[in-house]
C-alpha cells in the first residue's frame, strides 16, 4: 500500500518587497550597498561550495544562503561600539561591516594569515576592534547567547551606549543556554538583542519536531522581554523590526527577541544533500529569494539601470576569484606552530629559541608499544 505524503504548510509569505522607495531613508549609494553585500556572500559561497568538492576546503562548510537579508538588515541598523556575534550563516553581516573576501577565503583554506593563523577556519571571524565582533569559541549550541549577555552586562555595568546582537537559529532555542542567557539578561534588563533566523529545520529537525509552539518569539511571555515575529527575506522589513528591537535593548528596557521566517536553501553543510526538504517548500522559498526580490526592487522600483547591477555583479566575480588566487597563495601553517597562541601571552613563556630540540625523537619514544618496531611475540595490548 502506498503512502501518503505528509502536507506541507506554506506561510502566505508576498514573493516580491512591498515598500515604496520614496518612503525610505536611504539614498541610492546606500541601496546598492546593501545588495553588494548580499550579493557578494551569495556568490562567495557558491564557489565555496565547488571548491569544497574539489577537497581544497578544510573541514565541513556551512552556507548561508537564503538568509544573507537577515544578515544585512539587522547588522546595518547597528551603531558605532555595539556588538554582534554570529555562529555560520551570517558571511553577509561581515562583508557589510567590511571583511575582505580575500582574508574569509584564506581562513577556509586554513592559511596561515592574521588573526587565526589557520586555526579556525572560515566560520569564526572575531574582530571586536574593527568589526565589534567579539570572538566565540564553542561548539555547544546557543553557548553564544549566555555569552552575548555578559558582553550585554559589561555594557551596563560601564554605562556604554550599546547593545549585544546575537544570531541564532531555531534549533538553538531549545537547548538550556537559550533559556539561561535570556533569563539573566532579563532579570538585569541587559542590552541583549537575538536575531532568531528560522530557517525551517535544526539541521534535518523540521519546527514541528522541535517546538512545542509555532513561533520562536511564543517563548518571550516566559522571559517577559519584547519580541516580534516577520518574514526575514524582506530586507526593508527586517531593517525596520531590527531597529525596534534594538532601540528596546538600547533605551535600558531589557534583551529582545526578533524572530525572522527565512529558508536554508542548502544543507546543514554542504555534506548534506536535503533530501528531507519537500520540493514544494523549497520551489515556495526560491520564488522568495531575498536577493532575487531585492534585485528585482531595484530594478523595477528603486530605478536602478540593468548595466548598473550587472557592473556591481561583475564586480563581485572578480572579487571573488581574486580572492581564491591570493589564498590558494598564501602558505600554510608550519607543523611546529601547533602548540602555539593556545594561551594568552605571558612574561614567563620560553623564547622560541629555547623551546628547539625539547621533543623526544621517535627513536627513543616514551611508550615503546605504540612504534612499528616493538616485539609483539610478548603479547599485551599493542
Amino acid at each position: 500500500m502506498s503512502q501518503t505524503k505528509p502536507r506541507v504548510n506554506l506561510p502566505d509569505y508576498p514573493a516580491e518587497l512591498q515598500a515604496d522607495p520614496r518612503d525610505l531613508p536611504y539614498d541610492k549609494d546606500q541601496l546598492r550597498r546593501f545588495y553588494e553585500a548580499m550579493k557578494l556572500a551569495r556568490t562567495f559561497e557558491e564557489k565555496l561550495a565547488s571548491l569544497y568538492r574539489q577537497g581544497k576546503i578544510n573541514g565541513a562548510v556551512y552556507l548561508g544562503m537564503g538568509q544573507e537579508a537577515t544578515s544585512v538588515g539587522s547588522v546595518s541598523v547597528l551603531k558605532q561600539g555595539d556588538f554582534f556575534t554570529t555562529v555560520a550563516r551570517n558571511l553577509s553581516a561581515y562583508f557589510y561591516k567590511g571583511v575582505e573576501p580575500r582574508d574569509v577565503m584564506a581562513r577556509w583554506m586554513g592559511k596561515d594569515i592574521p588573526p587565526s593563523h589557520g586555526r579556525e577556519l572560515g566560520l569564526f571571524l572575531a574582530d571586536i576592534k574593527n568589526l565589534g565582533n567579539p570572538p566565540y569559541h564553542n561548539g555547544s549550541m546557543a553557548s553564544w547567547i549566555p555569552s552575548g549577555a555578559g558582553y550585554a552586562l559589561a555594557f551596563k555595568l560601564r554605562k556604554q551606549p550599546n547593545v549585544m546582537l546575537a544570531f541564532t537559529g531555531d534549533g538553538a532555542t531549545s537547548p538550556g543556554d537559550f533559556y539561561e542567557g535570556l533569563n539573566f539578561a532579563s532579570i538585569h534588563k541587559l542590552p541583549l538583542v537575538i536575531i532568531c533566523e528560522v530557517n525551517q529545520f535544526a539541521y534535518s529537525t523540521s519546527l514541528a519536531k522541535q517546538m512545542p509552539v509555532e513561533n520562536v518569539a511564543d517563548r518571550a511571555p516566559a522571559f517577559n522581554i519584547y519580541a516580534e515575529t516577520h518574514f526575514g527575506n524582506d530586507l526593508f522589513l527586517v531593517m525596520e523590526a531590527a531597529r525596534r528591537g534594538i532601540e528596546h535593548a538600547r533605551g535600558g528596557k531589557g534583551p529582545a527577541l526578533i524572530e525572522f521566517k527565512t529558508f536554508r536553501q542548502r544543507g546543514h553543510g554542504e555534506h548534506d544533500d536535503m533530501a528531507y526538504v519537500a520540493p514544494e517548500l523549497r520551489e515556495f522559498w526560491a520564488d522568495r529569494d531575498p536577493i532575487k526580490m531585492y534585485r528585482e526592487w531595484l530594478l523595477k522600483r528603486a530605478r536602478f539601470k540593468p548595466e548598473e547591477i550587472a557592473a556591481i555583479e561583475d564586480g563581485i566575480a572578480a572579487r571573488v576569484d581574486s580572492a581564491i588566487q591570493y589564498a590558494e597563495a598564501q602558505p600554510m601553517p608550519k607543523p611546529e606552530s601547533v602548540t602555539e597562541r593556545l594561551f594568552a601571552p605571558s612574561p614567563h613563556d620560553p623564547k622560541p629559541e629555547d623551546r628547539l630540540n625539547r621533543y623526544e625523537p621517535i627513536e627513543t619514544p616514551s611508550i615503546p608499544g605504540l612504534t612499528a618496531s616493538h616485539d609483539k611475540s610478548t603479547g599485551g595490548h599493542f
